[in-house]
This record gives C-alpha cells, sequence and structure tokens, in this order.
C-alpha cells in the first residue's frame, strides 16, 4: 500500500476530524482533547487524501505523550497506524523523551500497544466527556520504555523478517526470476504426429530463436539424422548449438545424453566433447532407468556416473532428470562422492505412468528431498503440462515446457502446441502472478553457468 508520513498542516484540520469521527474522537477542542498542536502532529496520505492521523506532546525533558492516532476504519491491518505510531516515537526519541505514556480504551488497541511496542500498564483514568467507546467510562493508561524499544528495534525487525522467511513466507517474496527450459523436440514426436515439431537443424535453430524471443532461457536439445530418426551424432549438435549462439548468444544450450535410443555410453556422451562455440552449457542426466509408454529409458548406475564424470572433467553443467524418489537418492550418491558438486539443477518430470505421478503432493514430497543448494523446476507429462507448470511457478521453483513433454495445447487434445505457443503462455501466467522472467544473465548467475 502507497502512502505517505507527513507533518500536519493547520489547512488539514478538517480532514483530520473526519478520519477520527469514526472513533467518537472529533472533539477537539474539548475537555478530553486540547487543540491540536500542528508542530507535534502527523497525516497518513495517500494519492493526496489524509487516510490517517497521530500526535504527540512533550510533558518535561524526559517524558511524552501521544495525543490521537487513527485510521479510517478500512485502512485498519494496512500499516498505515503503525507508520504514523512510528514516526511519532522517533520524534520523541529524538527530543530526548525516555518514557512514553499512552491512554487507550479499546482492548485491541491496548493489545496492540503491548504487543508491537511492549507497553504496560500503570493505571486507570476516569473520562471527561464522551470521547473514544462510549460503553467505557475510564482510559487505561500505558506507559513505555522509549529508550528500550529503540535500542531493540532494528535487532526486533530484522528477527521478525527471518522467522517469516523461516517459518511463514510472504507470498512469491523470496522467490527468483524464473527460469523457463523448453524441451523443443524430444525422442518421440515425429512430423506424422504434429507438423510443429523442429527436426532438422534449421528447424530447431528457428525454433531456439522463437522461444528465446518470447522469454525461454534454456532450450534442450534432441537431435534428428535426415530421415527424421533421434541421433546422437556430435555433428548435428556442432551445427546446431553454433547457429543458435550466432543468432542468441544468451541462450542456455542443452544437450541430451538420454538412454531411450542408444545404449553405449562413447555414443550418448559424444556431443558433450563438443569444444568452442559447439560446446554446449549443458547436458541432461537422467538419474536412474525407468519405462515409458514407448519403451525403457535405461540407465545404470555406472552410466550415470561415467556420464556425470565426463561432464565434470569438460566444464558442462549437469541438468538433472527426476522421475522419482529414488533418482533424488542418486543425486546425492553423486555429490557425496564429488561427482556433482555446487549449485545442482534438477528438473522434476511428473506424470509418466510409470513413475511420480503429477500431484502437488509428489512434487511437494520431491522438492522437500532435494540436497542442499539446489534450483528445482517442475515439467508435467502430457496433459500434466500446464498444471505442475502453473504449480511450480507459484511455489517459486522454475518450469520446463516444450514438445518433447506434451504436442497439444490444451487438456482435451483438440489443438496441436507450438514451442512459442507453450512459453508464450507460460510468460503470461508469470506475469499474473506477479513472478518476474529471469534475465540471461540471471539465470547464468543462479545456475553458476
Amino acid at each position: 500500500m502507497n502512502f505517505t508520513i507527513e507533518n500536519a498542516h493547520p489547512n488539514d484540520f478538517e480532514q483530520i476530524l473526519a478520519v477520527l469521527k469514526p472513533w467518537n474522537m472529533h472533539h477537539v477542542p474539548s475537555v478530553e482533547m486540547e487543540m491540536i498542536d500542528f508542530d507535534t502532529f502527523f497525516v497518513a496520505k495517500m494519492e493526496g487524501d489524509i487516510v490517517g492521523v497521530s500526535g504527540y506532546k512533550i510533558l518535561d525533558e524526559t517524558n511524552g505523550k501521544t495525543t490521537l492516532l487513527a485510521v479510517y476504519p478500512e485502512f485498519q491491518g494496512s500499516g498505515v497506524g503503525k507508520a504514523l505510531q512510528d514516526k511519532r516515537l522517533e520524534a520523541m526519541h529524538q527530543k530526548g523523551m525516555k518514557t512514553v505514556t499512552t491512554n487507550a480504551d479499546r482492548p485491541d488497541i491496548i493489545l496492540w500497544y503491548k504487543k508491537h511496542y511492549g507497553y504496560k500498564e500503570v493505571g486507570k483514568l476516569k473520562k471527561l466527556a464522551s470521547f473514544g467507546s462510549d460503553d467505557k467510562d475510564s482510559w487505561i493508561t500505558l506507559q513505555m520504555d522509549l529508550n528500550a524499544y529503540m535500542l531493540q528495534k532494528a535487532y526486533e525487525e530484522e528477527r521478525k523478517i527471518q522467522y517469516i522467511e523461516d517459518n511463514d513466507p510472504f507470498p512469491l517474496s523470496p522467490f527468483p526470476p524464473l527460469i523457463i527450459n523448453v524441451c523443443l523436440t524430444g525422442m518421440i514426436p515425429t512430423k506424422r504426429t504434429t507438423r510443429y515439431v523442429p527436426v532438422s537443424v534449421d528447424e530447431i535453430v528457428e525454433d531456439a530463436i522463437k522461444v528465446y524471443d518470447a522469454g525461454a532461457r534454456i532450450v534442450h536439445l534432441h537431435a534428428r539424422d535426415a530421415e527424421g530418426k533421434p541421433a546422437y551424432h556430435a555433428r548435428y549438435y556442432e551445427e546446431m548449438i553454433t547457429a543458435i549462439r550466432k543468432e542468441r548468444p544468451g541462450l542456455i544450450c542443452c544437450a541430451t545424453t538420454s538412454g531411450r535410443n542408444f545404449k553405449g555410453i562413447e555414443q550418448r556422451s559424444e556431443v558433450l566433447y563438443l569444444t568452442g562455440k559447439a560446446k554446449p552449457d549443458m547436458a541432461s542426466l537422467t538419474l536412474g532407468s525407468l519405462n515409458f509408454i514407448t519403451g525403457p529409458s535405461i540407465n545404470s548406475l555406472d552410466m550415470v556416473q561415467g556420464l556425470a564424470m565426463i561432464m565434470k572433467e569438460k566444464g558442462i553443467k549437469p541438468e538433472l532428470e527426476v522421475f522419482d524418489m529414488g533418482m533424488i537418492n542418486a543425486a546425492k550418491y553423486l555429490e557425496r562422492h564429488k561427482i556433482i558438486e555446487g549449485k545442482k539443477y534438477f528438473n522434476l518430470l511428473l506424470g509418466n505412468i510409470n513413475t511420480a505421478p503429477a500431484t502437488i503432493g509428489d512434487l511437494s514430497y520431491m522438492i522437500n528431498a532435494l540436497p542442499d543448494d539446489s534450483v528445482w523446476a517442475a515439467a508435467g507429462l502430457g496433459g500434466f503440462q500446464l498444471p505442475m507448470n502453473t504449480t511450480a511457478m507459484a511455489a517459486g521453483g522454475h518450469v520446463r515446457v516444450g514438445l518433447e513433454d506434451s504436442i497439444y495445447y490444451d487438456y482435451h487434445r483438440t489443438k496441436l502446441a507450438t514451442n512459442v505457443e507453450l512459453v508464450e503462455r507460460t510468460v503470461r501466467i508469470a506475469k499474473e502472478l506477479q513472478r518476474e522472467v529471469a534475465t540471461p544473465e540471471q539465470v547464468r548467475s543462479m545456475l553458476e553457468i
């Protein structure tokens, strides 16, 4: 809420009385409240209108007294009243006040003073006229040690902020900018199933440029040969990555080392030996074997370790692909043996028929099991892509989208998607969630690439 605290001016008098009226404190001057001293009075303004007021009085060299504090009822709980109280306490402290006295008659306000400022009850004072709550005939007199409060204030504010971050974070406040990772092609989609899947090097490069311009910062690359069949050969990746780097140098290129079609480590690791402008920034590392409806992906522990060690030797960041909890255990095993180190990037893929289902509970369970110093993204396979992506954005994670995971735009499979449409939808949802989309520089910093 945008408001300012300002010194009051005599011209504000009528607006001040209007703020006081809902609380029956507008009888000024009266036997209960002398005329306002505008030198010791503050107003809270929002778009030029006064929405809250507060004042104080100097009793002697070391003692002060608050006079009036009120905000319009609709602004209760907005922070306006607390800002006004803080302002007058700071003013009194600067003038050498050590003790502050306050009179209040409403139980909730009395509690508020005690909770936030350490006031203690020191007595009662008979009301002289109708002022404040008419069902109360006395004021409760409260007193606070202003010196002690000001000494502890900074520490207490830091403690509360840390407690909130640790236990009850505000929505989105601790969340980093959103990383969008796009799996453009995959092993399975063909031109027969969707004309939009990029297959040739030129098509993949064109799609990479489009998704980058739409907001994606990582492209997960699969190569196809001249017949459109999956290929492991480094020459295809060399051509793709070099062309992408020429057009969009900020885009992070992640090459697959998938075990769906190719079983030997020589085939699966060939792309990792590229150098110069063709060297991938990242490479996928599936952390265990699993069954897809189209067939198995075989990833023995020896294979996983072998690929991970080559990535480490070549300075390529692993994109750790996780389909169930056992694969997180494998990541911890690799880290324990220093095969992977530092910042770790996990893609959590849910909704496959033979691994973790795409539920919020399963996603939460996997997130909580990740090792320290991890960055995670969520992907949903098939119709689960949109709900898992949206859940990840709302939970502070990142997203993987693309035709490898789902060729359809909608749940009912009535519309074929393009990669750029899926990215544009992700960016729109992120904007509605007030989640900033990461810049290329931010992604490289977050992932330590």
